[in-house]
C-alpha cells in the first residue's frame, strides 16, 4: 500500500526533524514528565493499597480489576451488577462506574484478577506501553528520539494514570496500519477484528477499508470479530449480551442528561454544549461533524493523490472527531496523528506547524495534570482546546492533499 521509495521519503522527513537539538531537549522533558507522573501514581497505588482497609484506588482501572475478579470467581455476569462490582473493588461503591465491554475483553483481562490491584495496575500500564512501542517501531524511521517521543508522549498521561485501555486499542490500530502498509491484508484484518473488544472507536475503520477496496482485510476483520464475540459467549453464556446492551443504554442516557458537567469529555459534542446548544442540538451538530468526517475520510482513502501516511492521519482524526463521547484519555491518539502528519509532509519545521505538532503531542496532558495541581477549572482544558486542534489538523491535512503541487506524489488506491 506504500512503495519502498515513499517509505524512505517519509522516514527521511522524520530523521531530518529528529536531528534538531532543540527537539531532543523537548522530547526529554516531555517524556520525563510522562514517566515521572505515571511512576508517582503507581507508587501511590502500592502505598495506599498496602493498608488493610483499601483494596483499590479511585480510578477507572478499579472496574477492570473488579470485573476480572468476578470472572475468575465464576460470576462474570455480576460485573453488570453495580452493587456487586462496587463491593468487589470497595471504592465509592455508590458511584456510577459500570462495566461496558464485550465478553472477549473480560477474558483478556481476567488474569488481572489473580493479582493485587496495584500489581495488576502496574502490569496493565507496562503492557500498554510495550505494545504501543512495538506497534510504532516500524514508523519511527530508526530514530531513537522519535521512538521515545512516541512511546512516552505526554498525551498518554490521562490513559496511564487512570489504567484505561486506550493505548492497547491504539497499538492494535497502529499494528493494523503497519500490516496494511506492508500489504499483509489478512494480518491487518485480524488486528482490526481485535479492535471490536472496544468497538465504540472503530466505526470509521470499515469505511476506510471500503473506500480503498481492501476486501480481504474486511473479510479477515469480520471473521475475527465474529469469533471474538462467539467463543467468549460460550464461556459466559448468551445472557451476557442483553445485560451489556441494557448497561450501554443506561450509560448513554446518563451521559446525555449530564453532558454539561462532564468536562473530561473533550470531543465536539461537549464543545457544542459549552457553546450554548441544548443536548439535542449538540447531538445534531455532532451528527453533522460525524457525517463530514466520514465523507472526507472516504474521499481521502479513495484518492490517488493521498499517500499512506496522510490516510493514516485522516483515519485517526476521523475516529476522534466522530466519537460522540470522546474522553480525555482517548486524546492519546493525538500524538500518533502528529507522527503521521510529519511522515506525510503535512507538518514541517515552520513556527505554526511546530505549535500544532506540540499540541498534538501533548494531547490532554494538561487536563490530567490539573487533577493534581488544580491550576484552573478543567472545562477550559478539554473540549475547548482538543476539538479545535483536531479540526485544524484535519483542515491542514486536506489542504495539503488538495494543493495544486506537492513535493511527493501520493500512492494510488489499492483495489
Amino acid at each position: 500500500m506504500q512503495s519502498a521509495a515513499a517509505i524512505a521519503t517519509a522516514d527521511a522527513r522524520l530523521r531530518a526533524f529528529a536531528d534538531r537539538r532543540v527537539l531532543l531537549a523537548v522530547v526529554i522533558l516531555g517524556a520525563g514528565l510522562t514517566a515521572i507522573t505515571v511512576a508517582l501514581v503507581h507508587m501511590t497505588a502500592f502505598l495506599i493499597t498496602a493498608e488493610d482497609a483499601t483494596r483499590a484506588l479511585d480510578m477507572d482501572f478499579r472496574v477492570f480489576w473488579a470485573a476480572a475478579r468476578l470472572a475468575l470467581a465464576g460470576e462474570a455476569l455480576a460485573s453488570f451488577d453495580m452493587a456487586r462490582l462496587g463491593a468487589e473493588h470497595g471504592v465509592s461503591p455508590e458511584a456510577w462506574m459500570p462495566w461496558l465491554y464485550p465478553p472477549g475483553y473480560l477474558i483478556l483481562i481476567a488474569p488481572f484478577g489473580w493479582m493485587s490491584f496495584a500489581a495488576a495496575f502496574l502490569l496493565s500500564s507496562l503492557v500498554s506501553v510495550a505494545l504501543l512501542a512495538w506497534a510504532l517501531r516500524p514508523f519511527a524511521a530508526g530514530s531513537r528520539t522519535v521512538w521515545v517521543a512516541l512511546i512516552l508522549a505526554p498525551a498518554y498521561i490521562p490513559a496511564l494514570i487512570l489504567g484505561q485501555n486506550s493505548l492497547i486499542w491504539l497499538a492494535g490500530l497502529v499494528a493494523a496500519l503497519a500490516a496494511l502498509r506492508g500489504q499483509r491484508w489478512i494480518l491487518a484484518g485480524i488486528f482490526i477484528g481485535c479492535l471490536t473488544l472496544k468497538p465504540q472507536l472503530g466505526l470509521m475503520i470499515p469505511l476506510a477499508l471500503l473506500a480503498a477496496g481492501l476486501w480481504r482485510t474486511i473479510l479477515a476483520a469480520t471473521v475475527t470479530a465474529l469469533l471474538l464475540a462467539a467463543l467468549p459467549t460460550l464461556v459466559f453464556g448468551i445472557d451476557y449480551w442483553p445485560l451489556l446492551a441494557e448497561r450501554l443504554a443506561e450509560q448513554s442516557g446518563r451521559l446525555l442528561v449530564s453532558i454539561d458537567d462532564l468536562f473530561l469529555i473533550v470531543g465536539p459534542y461537549h464543545l457544542f454544549t459549552m457553546l450554548g446548544l441544548s443536548a439535542q442540538g449538540a447531538i445534531t451538530a455532532q451528527g453533522v461533524v460525524t457525517l463530514l468526517s466520514a465523507v472526507l475520510l472516504f474521499l481521502l482513502w479513495r484518492s490517488p493523490r493521498a499517500g499512506f501516511d496522510a490516510r493514516a492521519a485522516g483515519l485517526l482524526l476521523a475516529i476522534l472527531l466522530s466519537a460522540p463521547y470522546l474522553w480525555y484519555y482517548e486524546a492519546a491518539f493525538m500524538a500518533v496523528i502528529g507522527l503521521f502528519l510529519l511522515r506525510a509532509g503535512v507538518l514541517r519545521a515552520r513556527p505554526l506547524h511546530l505549535v500544532l505538532l506540540g499540541l498534538l503531542w501533548f494531547g490532554a496532558a494538561l487536563q490530567a495534570l490539573n487533577v493534581f495541581l488544580d491550576f484552573t477549572h478543567g472545562r477550559w482544558l478539554g473540549a475547548v482546546i482538543i476539538t479545535p486542534i483536531l479540526a485544524v489538523s484535519l483542515a491542514v491535512l486536506m489542504r495539503h492533499i488538495l494543493a495544486p503541487t506537492r513535493d511527493t506524489p501520493g500512492q494510488p488506491a489499492i483495489s
